[in-house]
């Protein structure tokens, strides 16, 4: 007997989209290779699935612009920079935009008419596309920048090798937009469901469109300062709130530069993903509730309400401490004149122009943790200053102590002024804040008796106590320094090294391993010796899970901490010393360093801005990046004892 299928015939059948089933052919995907490898067929297969398609020149197609282009790039890269040739191959390069613009409209068109209904708009591609356009026109304008506003004679290797970047930087732009975009769209769309990735990617962003703003002719002073590597490593260290440098900020970059170096030190202390977000909330706009798990993973809400308490307040709270301390710093700022002067020569504290753009510079990059400095000579004039010792140093240990820190001890102000009797402040607080008051003074004491008689020989009594401070507190990752640090023996520099491999807080701007991981080690450490059954601090026992963390971020550190190093002492020239302070102070994003930074070669550079960037976002937070999601076991593998010890 026959069985006859109930379901209705198609005819009769409502229209909807079906859910594919197993065996279904996936959808054609359309990539440059398979174009390249079956013209006819991706050709004909379009023709018959999408709208008439319109005629166009042959050298407006994707194949034959690509190819066009990289030849034009070689030409233009060989002849850089002969004025008048330059002009004409940049112009050609300009008439190209349209047709690179009509080719990556094309395959877009092709994508979706071979995908069909599966395809959907995402507003992703379209933000790509405006970035990657925007990127090419701002290359192709500072070339002719370059060409216009050189004379007839030798425009001078850093002009010809900067014409050569932004050659390069287009070039690379519209093959990315024509190429690279699928892959960059699966980029994003894998990091915006992973809270590390997602860290991951953001500062890396964020630093890549840095080193383009602080390389243009209009953030320099002198344009034969220009180099991509320096911005680079500038961007890095604004990004990665470090504050090692290259140049000088104040003889180098103009105020706009300055004003790039301040926005990338802001976005870096607080995060691109709060910031988005908390520009999302003040518009009114909803989450979605992918991207509000994303946020209440990284920054350790438990529910969305709380998300966007603590979003608002981690922006207001930063806001509004970097206001309090611009305030105060333009207090303890008017009475020294040069600061309100540009770059002189011989003046330490010329170069900022204007003593409220300097105590707002000063101040979120102190809060921040970044150590940057307008002036010409650091803070170093300044060492006899108490109101800006006590301002620049309670900044910084504020920024260093975490937000969580600072949202419970506002909370318990708040109920004690409304009379109540606040709750018991919570483990991780009570640590950070012993932990810091100890480092503190253990620092201030150690620089005291290392450097009496050395580099602040020359100081009175309270002076070297008040430097002695104020170094201590800089080593919680804030690269600002009242003594010179090349004038400091191999001692100092050692123990500065401890205190910055320790670093600050969870939670906040400060790198290292952080005060807790050093507590919970400790506590292990004390437990092992004790032979108590498991760690305890100020009478709580500490979970395992806890202790594997701690365990696992300071082998990490210390791994990556002497790969880095031994590849400095491979690639530079300089005291062995003074490599380790310097490649601790970029993995520790400290900032301090003993006057190599502006010696150091390019591919030495290069490692030293890969430390701060892994130092930025954490040697943990990097491994859970680039690891696959943990699986499940339904298994325990049998214990065995190894020898320890």
């Amino acid at each position: 007997m026959r069985r006859v299928d109930p379901s209705p015939s198609p005819s009769s059948r409502p229209s909807a989209p079906r859910a594919d089933l197993p065996g279904d052919p996936a959808p054609p995907q359309l990539t440059v290779a398979s174009m390249l490898a079956q013209p006819a067929t991706g050709v004909a297969a379009a023709a018959a699935v999408s709208v008439p398609p319109r005629r166009r020149a042959a050298w407006m197609r994707p194949v034959p612009l690509l190819v066009g282009s990289a030849a034009l790039l070689g030409l233009d890269l060989a002849l850089a920079i002969a004025p008048r040739a330059s002009a004409a191959l940049t112009a050609v390069e300009t008439l190209l935009v349209p047709a690179w613009v009509a080719a990556v409209v094309s395959l877009e068109r092709l994508r979706r008419a071979l995908a069909g209904a599966r395809i959907q708009a995402r507003k992703p591609r379209l933000a790509l596309f405006l970035l990657a356009f925007v990127l090419l026109l701002a290359c192709l304008g500072e070339k002719w920048l370059l060409v216009l506003g050189q004379p007839a004679g030798d425009p001078g290797q850093r002009v010809v090798a900067l014409y050569r970047t932004y050659t390069a930087l287009a070039f690379f732009v519209a093959l990315g937009g024509l190429l690279g975009r699928r892959p960059l769209e699966r980029l994003l769309a894998t990091a915006a469901e992973h809270p590390a990735r997602l860290m991951v990617v953001s500062f890396g962003v964020a630093t890549l469109l840095g080193s383009f703003l602080l390389t243009l002719p209009q953030s320099l002073r002198d344009i034969e300062h220009a180099s991509f590597i320096d911005g680079l490593f500038m961007s890095a260290s604004a990004v990665c709130v470090t504050g090692l440098a290259v140049h000088n900020v104040a003889e180098t970059y103009t105020p706009f530069g300055q004003a790039v170096l301040l926005l990338l030190i802001q976005v870096g202390g607080l995060g691109l993903m709060v910031l988005s977000t908390f520009f999302a909330i003040v518009a009114g706009r909803k989450l979605r509730l992918r991207d509000a798990a994303v946020m209440a993973e990284m920054i350790d809400a438990e529910s969305f309400a709380q998300l966007r308490r603590n979003v608002a307040a981690i922006v207001l709270f930063t806001l509004g401490i970097e206001a309090v301390g611009a305030l105060a710093l333009l207090f303890s700022f008017l009475p020294h004149h040069p600061i309100a002067s540009g770059p002189v020569a011989g003046e330490p504290l010329s170069g900022a122009g204007d003593h409220l753009w300097a105590a707002v510079f000063h101040a979120v990059s102190a809060f921040c943790n970044a150590g940057f400095s307008l002036f010409r000579e650091g803070l170093v004039p300044l060492v006899g200053s108490p109101a800006v010792s006590f301002v620049v140093a309670a900044l910084v240990i504020l920024g260093g102590l975490g937000f969580p820190v600072h949202d419970e001890l506002l909370r318990r102000a708040r109920l004690r002024l409304r009379g109540e009797r606040p709750p018991r402040l919570s483990l991780h607080s009570r640590v950070v804040l012993i932990t810091t008051a100890m480092l503190l003074v253990v620092g201030a004491a150690g620089f005291l008796s290392l450097e009496w008689r050395r580099s602040m020989g020359g100081l009175s009594w309270p002076v070297k106590v008040l430097a002695s401070f104020f170094q201590s507190a800089m080593t919680r990752t804030a690269g600002f320094n009242t003594v010179d640090y090349g004038l400091m023996g191999p001692a100092t520099w050692m123990f500065t090294c401890m205190l910055m491999f320790i670093g600050g807080a969870p939670g906040s701007t400060a790198g290292g391993v952080k005060v807790t991981t050093v507590a919970a080690l400790f506590a292990t450490l004390r437990a092992e010796l004790r032979g108590d059954e498991a760690p305890s601090l100020l009478g709580r026992a500490l979970p395992a899970g806890t202790v594997r963390r701690a365990l696992g971020v300071a082998f990490l550190m210390v791994v990556l901490v002497s790969g880095f190093l031994l590849v400095m002492l491979a690639l530079e020239p300089h005291n062995p010393m003074g490599l380790a302070l310097e490649t601790v102070s970029a993995f520790a994003t400290v900032g301090l360093s003993a006057n190599i930074t502006p010696s150091l070669s390019a591919p030495g550079k290069l490692v030293i801005t890969l430390a701060m960037f892994i130092g930025r976002i954490g040697p943990l937070t990097l491994a859970l990046a680039l690891a696959n999601q943990a699986r499940a076991r339904s298994y325990r593998l049998p214990e065995e004892r190894v020898g320890i010890g």
